[in-house]
C-alpha cells in the first residue's frame, strides 16, 4: 500500500510540472563535434582541399547516443536506421560516385571525437566518413484537466497531462585524410501525447519523433549527397 502511495504520488508531482520547453541550443550541442576554436585553426581550415577519389569508398559511423542529463531520454540506432541511410549511399554507389559503402561500430573507434572516428574509418579503408549523430528530449506538463490531479487516484484515468517529444539528428560528411567538410545536414521531429499521467508512453513519443527526423534528413541527405557527386 505505501509503494502505491509512493507511485501515485511520484505521478502528481510529474503531472503537475508545467511545461519549459525545448532548449535546442543544448540538444544541438548534443550532435555536434564542438572543440574551442584559435585562429590558427581556422588557417588550417581554410586551406583544407577536397581530395576525393573517383570513384572514393564511404564509411558510415552511427555515434552512440548522449544521455549527460536525466531529462535525455536513452534511445538506439535500429537496423532499420542504418539500412535508411546505407541505402541513400548505395543510390549514390549506383551512379559510380561510390565504390563501396560500409557501416562500422564502436567497437573500432578509440574515442568519441571527430579525429577518433575518422582513424577508425582510416582502419576500414575509407576515403570519407560520414557521421550520423540524434538527440532526444521530452517536454510534460499539464493541461487544463491537470487541476483534478489533487484528488490523487485522477492522474490513472483523466487525460490532464500533455507530453511533446523532440528528436534532433545531424549528418556529417569529413574527408578522412585531411578533414575537409564536404557537407553537413540536419533534422527535427516531434510528436505529442494527451494521456492520464500514469500512460504517458515516452519510448512511444521519441520513436516518433525520431522517425519523422530521420525521413527529413534523409530526404535532405540524399539531395545534398547527389549533388556532391555529380560535381
Amino acid at each position: 500500500m505505501r509503494k502505491l502511495f509512493i507511485i501515485v504520488l511520484l505521478l502528481f508531482v510529474t503531472a503537475c510540472a508545467s511545461s519549459r520547453g525545448f532548449d535546442r541550443g543544448t540538444l544541438r550541442s548534443q550532435i555536434s563535434d564542438q572543440k574551442v576554436v584559435t585562429e590558427k585553426d581556422i588557417q588550417k581550415t581554410l586551406a583544407l582541399k577536397p581530395q576525393l577519389p573517383d570513384p572514393f569508398k564511404l564509411a558510415i559511423y552511427f555515434a552512440p547516443p548522449k544521455s549527460d542529463r536525466w531529462y535525455w531520454r536513452v534511445w538506439n540506432w535500429r537496423s532499420e536506421d542504418k539500412d535508411m541511410f546505407l541505402a541513400v549511399a548505395n543510390e549514390a554507389k549506383s551512379r559510380g560516385a561510390i565504390s563501396e559503402a560500409v557501416i562500422f561500430s564502436d567497437d573500432i573507434v578509440e574515442g568519441s571525437d571527430n579525429r577518433a572516428i575518422r582513424m577508425a574509418a582510416a582502419r576500414v579503408g575509407a576515403d570519407a566518413v560520414l557521421i550520423m549523430r540524434g538527440t532526444s528530449d521530452i517536454d510534460r506538463y499539464n493541461n487544463a484537466w491537470g487541476y483534478t490531479y489533487a484528488l490523487i487516484v485522477t492522474p490513472l484515468f483523466i487525460p490532464g497531462t500533455e507530453a511533446d517529444g523532440i528528436f534532433m539528428a545531424n549528418a556529417s560528411m569529413w574527408d578522412v585524410r585531411n578533414q575537409f567538410l564536404y557537407m553537413t545536414a540536419e533534422a527535427e521531429g516531434t510528436s505529442h501525447q494527451t494521456k492520464p499521467a500514469a500512460f504517458i508512453e515516452e519510448d512511444r513519443l521519441i520513436k516518433a519523433a525520431k522517425a519523422d527526423a530521420l525521413a527529413a534528413l534523409k530526404r535532405e541527405l540524399s539531395t545534398r549527397l547527389m549533388k556532391l557527386v555529380s560535381k
